[in-house]
């Protein structure tokens, strides 16, 4: 939606502080509706959801809804679920105006013409609706927000007399109407008046313009305590003090009629929902003309509904912001809600019941039912009284639009697969269609259901296609490899100038150990002229260079390097052989405590060697487990094997946190961890991360390094540690607000350092493995 980016530079504008604000979520529900969602994340976060109609869209339509029977109180998902069926789908709603204790709508509702609670006005500007205003679909079929009035009359024997309303509560010198539809069908006056009970009506419906006529069956006396008891095909006229004598007069039998009418600009509109106050009026924040923005209900920070309309009626939004929740959406007072509505550009808005009542509903892409978008205050959903719906009336088509991403974008590999994820196909009146009989195909390799398995190289699309609907994902896949590696010596012969050590290996039993210049017996030779020479260095990050001298066909020595040693552990290292190169005959160290493993003859560029001998190229770790040994964070163990599938210890967490946040060692405080004594081989790192607040001992005071860590330690020690900015929303299910992780476990989320598993959740309690930790760590390095 094009609208929303001028929303934002408007809410910019109006509101300073909300400079992060950001559409974090927008999508057309149906070609005649549109939703947003807008986030600010500053020091008063809001969460605003704004839902908009097009009302002269054919197949799109507002209604209002109220519960069966009256006197009850449904979710607003229940209520719109209820009222959704084939040819008249619910697509979108929010909760509408407000209601009582009976519980009954508390203000004026009209549906179809026909009036369902005439409701009451409040007398004082510190309540919500002081004024008849409400909010309807016109006869016209444009959005309407506007004063009303109505006209109540009952006659008897030739006499007309004024009634004050429907179903309201009767004051002094007052005559009211109840119909069926009135709480649990009994007046609730005070016995200080006098009720007529009148019958035989037929449909006791309140039709604008038109009369019901029945027969007096009773009376209710002045003094008497119970209510009376409302004909289910009938009304009771209520009245009190001077207007009760008229009712008097009326006898067993007698006829009586009685009308309502509403002013000529509500003739014949769909519906009728009163409701405030009034927010905008002519695009002007208006809220001091019907209610003290200074009332306490109108300065409270809390959940808001409204609706609007443009100028000319043809748009009409539902918006909602959430609220009473720190952290995530403060909510708003009335005069920000007002203000805010203006930035939209919105000619007139109209205040709904807020609080607990806010809700939202929309029909996702591919979803066939409306779902909450947002998060009401209370931990559940509230019943209500009324609603709001936006429906679609559309006819179902046939496919047009189909959604669609592979679980990838990288070159493939053949024999790789990958998935194709199809998120909605719609028809062309933005109908959701059921994703089933796809044909998923490609001329680059296999499909079985959603997986695609590359068979051949080159460039090409894997086509999602449903009837006439297709679309096409491009996919690369890489020509198979030709470069291959030969093993010059492995060092479990000897041969060389000083004998192989078994105090370390990468590959076997032996190494050689370089503490200066080794020399083989015979000078290892190059045949048929390779790329590189690799070989497996384990190194301690002291900055040693490790050299080899290469002789050309001439016997002159060339010396290259195969680069300073910055990692722990063993790492797999390679220098370029130049033209003419044919014989390794040294390997030196310019530092002792160097070990070599596993020299090849490397030919071609595409060969690669794995990182750890259970690390391999293609592990899906492998990129952040290479980068992490670069920075000299990690190094594997003395064998050749990293333990991807281990889980990590916690004196291995610290050890890789003090090295990648380059903390000192020496001269580290004491923390005086009962297990962990200075003599501790790694008690400098353990102190190191203590000091910085970055890990912290048990309750015993132990600092317990070889538990296992959680996932959710891990989070909380990374979040530290990175220093990551606090995250308002939940991104997973199993994330438990009030845990000491929760908001470490959103950083990482929002911050993009973690996805959780593929099934949404984070498993917070599971241990974290070390290709896991691995890749956060990385990521999170990275990013800072």
């Amino acid at each position: 939606m094009k609208r929303v980016r001028i929303w934002l530079l408007g809410l910019m504008l109006l509101f300073p502080t909300w400079a992060q604000a950001a559409v974090t979520e927008e999508f057309d529900v149906s070609n005649g509706v549109t939703y947003t969602e807008i986030v600010e994340e500053g020091t008063a976060p809001q969460s605003v959801r704004v839902m908009e109609i097009d009302a002269t869209d054919p197949y799109t339509k507002v209604k209002a809804g109220v519960p069966n029977p009256l006197n009850k109180l449904v979710q607003t998902s229940k209520q719109a679920l209820a009222a959704s069926e084939e040819g008249h789908e619910v697509i979108g709603a929010i909760n509408g105006s407000f209601f009582n204790r009976e519980p009954m709508p508390l203000y004026f509702v009209a549906i179809d013409n026909y009036l369902v609670n005439g409701g009451t006005v409040e007398t004082s500007k510190n309540e919500f609706v002081s004024q008849q205003i409400a909010f309807g679909m016109n006869k016209e079929g444009k959005g309407q927000i506007d004063h009303y009035s109505t006209t109540f009359t009952y006659s008897h024997n030739g006499t007309t007399r004024t009634m004050a309303g429907h179903n309201g509560q009767r004051s002094p010198d007052e005559t009211m109407i109840y119909t069926p539809n009135f709480s649990s069908g009994i007046t609730t006056t005070n016995p200080y008046g006098y009720e007529v009970i009148v019958d035989g009506a037929g449909d006791p419906s309140l039709q604008f313009g038109g009369t019901l006529t029945g027969k007096v069956t009773g009376f209710r006396p002045y003094g008497q305590a119970d209510g009376a008891v409302i004909p289910k095909n009938g009304f009771v006229l209520s009245a009190h003090g001077k207007e009760a004598d008229a009712l008097k007069s009326m006898k067993i039998g007698d006829t009586v009629s009685v009308s309502v009418d509403v002013d000529e600009k509500w003739q014949g509109a769909d519906f009728m929902i009163g409701s405030g106050p009034l927010l905008v009026r002519d695009g002007k924040s208006v809220l001091a003309e019907s209610m003290n923005p200074n009332s306490p209900k109108a300065k409270e920070k809390a959940p808001r509904t409204a609706v609007a309309i443009d100028k000319t009626g043809e748009k009409v939004a539902f918006i909602t912001v959430d609220g009473r929740q720190p952290g995530y959406s403060t909510g708003m007072s009335l005069s920000d809600f007002a203000d805010y509505i203006q930035s939209l550009g919105y000619d007139r808005a109209l205040n709904m019941d807020g609080g607990g009542s806010t809700t939202m509903l929309a029909r996702e892409p591919g979803d066939f039912t409306a779902t909450i978008q947002n998060k009401p205050s209370d931990p559940w959903e509230r019943p209500v009284s009324t609603f709001l719906m936006a429906i679609t009336t559309a006819p179902k088509g046939v496919p047009t639009t189909i959604d669609a991403s592979l679980s990838s974008n990288a070159p493939l590999e053949i024999g790789e697969s990958l998935q194709v994820n199809i998120r909605s196909i719609m028809d062309e009146y933005g109908n959701p269609v059921k994703v089933e009989d796809v044909t998923i195909t490609s001329d680059l390799g296999t499909v079985s259901g959603t997986t695609f398995t590359a068979a051949k190289s080159g460039t090409g699309f894997v086509s999602v296609k449903k009837g006439t609907a297709e679309v096409k994902l491009p996919i690369t896949v890489k020509a198979a490899p030709e470069s291959k590696a030969v093993l010059l010596d492995s060092f479990e012969g000897g041969g060389w100038s000083i004998s192989p050590v078994s105090t370390r290996a990468y590959d076997g039993k032996y190494s050689l150990q370089v503490d200066g210049t080794v020399r083989p017996a015979q000078p290892l030779a190059l045949t048929d002229s390779p790329t590189f020479v690799s070989m497996r260095v384990y190194g301690q990050a002291d900055g040693a260079e490790v050299t080899g001298t290469l002789l050309d066909a001439k016997g002159t020595a060339h010396q290259a390097s195969f680069g300073q040693v910055t990692w722990n552990g063993w790492k797999n290292v390679r220098i370029p052989v130049q033209a003419g190169w044919m014989k390794l005959s040294a390997l030196s160290s310019t530092k002792p405590g160097v070990y070599v493993d596993d020299v090849k003859a490397v030919y071609g560029t595409s060969y690669q060697e794995a990182l750890f001998r259970d690390v391999p190229v293609s592990f899906r770790a492998e990129g952040d487990i290479a980068s992490l040994v670069d920075r000299g964070v990690i190094s594997g163990f003395p064998n050749g094997t990293f333990g991807p599938q281990e889980t990590l210890t916690r004196v291995q967490a610290a050890i890789m946190l003090q090295r990648a946040m380059k903390l000192p060692t020496d001269s580290v405080k004491n923390p005086n961890f009962s297990d962990v004594p200075k003599t501790y081989a790694f008690y400098g790192s353990i102190a190191a991360v203590t000091e910085a607040g970055i890990m912290f001992g048990r309750t015993d005071g132990t600092f317990d390094a070889q538990a296992k860590l959680t996932r959710a330690e891990m989070a909380a020690v990374l979040a530290r540690a990175l220093k990551l900015p606090e995250a308002n929303r939940n991104y997973f299910p199993d994330n438990y607000a009030g845990t000491f992780s929760y908001s470490s476990v959103n950083a990482l989320a929002a911050s993009g350092i973690t996805e959780g598993f593929p099934d949404g959740t984070f498993r917070p309690g599971e241990p974290i493995k070390r290709a896991d930790f691995s890749i956060f760590l990385n990521r999170g390095l990275t990013k800072n």
